[in-house]
């Protein structure tokens, strides 16, 4: 019987709002596109997974999508990562990816991460083949030194992509020579819209290091300080108090974070059958995106996610709640 090659697993880094998702996206397409089977495992800060239903929605063709909520994959929910992927190992030919995307939260440090092929459980049937660490060009770049977080993230990379570079040149060039003057040894690219120039390093072939002597995991400090709200809204919502709120919040606290799926008020339902929109708050810039129907048809839930320091959650709740518009003869639910 001949030996099963590994299963490649690619971690997928960087703070919240960099853009993650849509360089993963990027990733399980060019799989997609090559005839290999490929899995994403997702984990995000906050109790729904909007950064899982946008890949469900871009990508119904994967081998598998598992989703990792209200923890850490580093801490947390380590057993649950090790679980989903000697399950996804334990399937027969013809079912088990080949390849899997592990795309972490803003907030976690990969380095207890770094040590899954060494796993009982998983010794000998995975191979890590990278890891991917994604800065937006659009964040300050003094977030490199005044980010302990970011710092790691980035020296533990096999490999950097500076997001968004289309949107500010300079910003990202400035990036770009701070991350090469700190990390010489790690490959560096700047991608658009998630997608990397033409004879960029594959990300699966990278060189994950071994972890400076004396290294050790941050043991989810980012955790004790951020908290996530959510809110499932009933009905359409305002698009432009959306806008007002999110880009202009209440000055209690920081907004690290804001992402959700919603209808909006006024909206005709698009040509692909689907009223639903995705948002997306990072660096003080809003994006609004279609999201399809699944395939099954059954629109998605519509929910909020907000993330931040110090945010007085009864307040951002009813502020939330408060951007709905029930069509004529419903009438808002409220908590009591």
């Amino acid at each position: 019987m001949l030996e099963r090659a590994p299963l490649e697993v690619l971690i997928v880094t960087g703070p919240l709002g960099a853009g993650k998702t849509t360089a993963v996206n990027r990733l399980l397409k060019v799989e997609v596109a090559a005839g290999r089977r490929v899995a994403v495992l997702i984990n995000e800060f906050g109790a729904v997974s909007v950064d899982g239903t946008l890949v469900d929605a871009e990508r119904p063709e994967l081998a598998g999508v598992e989703n990792l909520v209200n923890g850490c994959v580093c801490c947390s929910l380590r057993n649950d990562v090790i679980t989903t992927l000697q399950a996804w190992c334990d399937q027969p030919d013809g079912q088990r990816p080949e390849r899997v995307v592990l795309e972490t939260t803003g907030l976690a440090d990969p380095t207890d991460l770094l040590d899954l092929e060494q796993e009982p459980a998983l010794a000998g049937r995975l191979r890590l083949a990278g890891l991917l660490t994604v800065v937006s060009s659009l964040a300050p770049v003094d977030h490199l030194k005044t980010k302990p977080l970011l710092h790691r993230q980035t020296a533990l990379a096999s490999l950097i992509h500076v997001t968004k570079a289309d949107l500010d040149p300079s910003a990202a060039i400035a990036w770009e020579s701070e991350l090469r003057a700190a990390f010489r040894q790690i490959p560096l690219v700047l991608s658009r819209q998630g997608a990397t120039p033409e004879g960029s390093p594959d990300p699966w072939q990278g060189d994950v290091r071994d972890l400076p002597e004396g290294w050790a995991p941050a043991s989810g400090a980012s955790f004790a300080e951020a908290r996530s709200l959510t809110l499932h809204w009933d009905h359409p919502v305002d698009p432009a108090a959306l806008e007002g709120l999110l880009l202009a919040p209440p000055a209690e606290g920081e907004l690290l974070r804001a992402k959700g799926v919603c209808a909006f008020a006024g909206w005709a339902v698009r040509n692909d059958g689907s009223d639903r929109w995705a948002f997306q708050l990072a660096d003080g810039r809003l994006e609004i995106s279609p999201l399809p129907l699944p395939a099954d048809g059954v629109a998605q839930a519509c929910a909020a996610v907000v993330i931040g320091t110090g945010l007085n959650a009864p307040h951002w709740k009813k502020a939330l709640r408060d951007l709905e518009r029930p069509p004529m003869g419903q009438r808002r639910k409220f908590s009591l």
